[in-house]
């Protein structure tokens, strides 16, 4: 039995280059046209808060690359970051803290994430039902 390849969208960032997150969004709107509302506004939220973590902790984003599968299957959300030296974690923030809920937020919102590790670079993934 043939099955059918899932569909990829990848959307290439110039490495210590900070991309253009309003760009990002509406190439992520563009891609997941036709899905749920509330499940895009998910994704954006999703992407805005890996693309930002990249930025701020590991030097820029490599790649941003959107996987999807059969209908009904989650959507996985990709960034790529070149510094797969730097490890990620959830942590704990105060309430009086202005930053440091990405990857609660992250946590909260996909249906599952994880980090997959290369020798030049990292993965950081989120997997979203649309």
């Amino acid at each position: 039995m043939d099955l059918p390849e899932p569909s990829l969208h990848e959307c290439e960032i110039e490495t210590g280059a900070t991309p253009d997150l309003a760009a990002i969004r509406r190439w992520v709107r563009l891609v997941l046209a036709g899905a749920r509302p509330e499940s895009v506004d998910d994704a954006l939220l999703l992407v805005t808060e890996l693309v930002t973590n990249a930025v701020d902790h590991a030097h820029g984003v490599r790649a941003l690359r959107i996987r999807s599968g059969e209908p009904g299957q989650p959507v996985r959300l990709e960034i790529d970051d070149p510094r797969p030296d730097l490890g990620v974690r959830l942590c704990e923030s105060s309430s009086e803290s202005a930053r440091g809920r990405g990857l609660l937020l992250v946590d909260a919102i996909s249906r599952r994430w994880g980090v997959t590790l290369y020798d030049d670079h990292k993965t950081v993934w989120a997997d979203i039902l649309v």
